[in-house]
């Protein structure tokens, strides 16, 4: 098929284009900044420059289009939904997040759960994929900020003790399962969950990675009710803070999912944290991207309807 996939230049969306065009894909990405395009093979992909947020240019985007992998934030899903709809783009895998699920009422958390109503009540032969906790790379928003620190320090907070579960996912296993759901008759207008084979608590996913960089971590308690009081107070004296009371909630959260509807539905296995964490130090996904490198004589194919 000919699929579009927006979110390209992202850590999911770039192995995501290279798996595609693996399985014989022709695959254009809709690209907003150039210097997204040092992730992508330069090789067997279109690029199309486009705004989710200008519709005119999503649905030029679509044209010759018979999928689209929308792997961009599920805000955008009306935007999506719509131009598809207009250039009659049945087949959408729609990438949502299990921030769906927190107890706590924030904004992002309405974003996912706004954007997944869209895509239930549109005429799509829609897919979604919810993934937990991505991680496998230096571009994932967690997992590789705590390897960071613990390749420089020892000593490590750990609020309320550390013993919230988590289940985190690896990105390769995520794009797996996107590739299923393509093929997969099965996969249409259904929802999957995806996350890791087990959850740990947050200390062991601490201890896991320590382990992975041969470090030993010295943990110091810290009670869960200061540390929102310091979050609430550093909220109110900062524009931009760096940490905001709704993570210091999430951390005292158990974030735990059933995935045995992907197993059943699309294979879907993924791999232990431990293992996941050790391919992640070891820098798999960066030699990826190392081979996705243009060579000087090549030229990427370029779109610029």
């Amino acid at each position: 098929m000919r699929i579009l996939v927006t979110g390209a230049s992202s850590q999911t969306g770039s192995l995501a284009v290279r798996a595609l065009v693996g399985a014989g894909h022709a695959v254009r990405c809709l690209v907003r900044r150039e210097e997204g395009r040092k992730f992508l093979p330069a090789r067997a992909v279109e690029f199309v420059p486009g705004n989710l947020e200008q519709a005119e240019s999503l649905r030029g985007a679509l044209e010759g289009v018979e999928a689209v992998a929308h792997i961009a934030h599920i805000r955008f899903a009306p935007a999506v939904i719509g131009a598809c709809e207009a250039r009659g783009v049945p087949r959408v895998i729609f990438f949502s997040s299990t921030r769906r699920f927190t107890q706590f009422d924030c904004e992002s958390a309405r974003q996912v759960r706004n954007g997944e109503a869209a895509i239930e009540q549109s005429r799509l032969e829609w897919t979604i994929l919810r993934p937990s906790m991505i991680y496998g790379s230096s571009r994932d928003n967690n997992i590789s900020k705590l390897i960071a620190y613990f390749r420089r320090h020892r000593l490590f907070p750990l609020v309320g003790g550390g013993c919230n579960l988590v289940q985190p996912v690896f990105t390769l296993d995520v794009v797996a399962a996107l590739l299923e759901a393509l093929q997969r008759p099965v996969s249409v207008r259904k929802i999957y969950t995806l996350a890791g084979p087990e959850a740990l608590t947050y200390r062991q996913m601490i201890e896991s990675v320590c382990a992975a960089l041969g470090r030993r971590p010295i943990f110091i308690p810290v009670p869960l009710a200061p540390m929102l009081w310091a979050a609430r107070c550093h909220e109110r004296l900062s524009r931009r803070p760096r940490v905001t009371v709704e993570q210091i909630q999430r951390l005292a959260e158990d974030k735990t999912f059933d995935i045995s509807d992907a197993r059943r539905d699309l294979g879907f296995s993924p791999v232990p944290f431990a293992e996941g964490i050790r391919r992640q130090v070891a820098g798999e996904i960066e030699r990826l991207w190392n081979e996705s490198q243009p060579n000087p004589e090549e030229q990427p194919c370029h779109c610029t309807r």
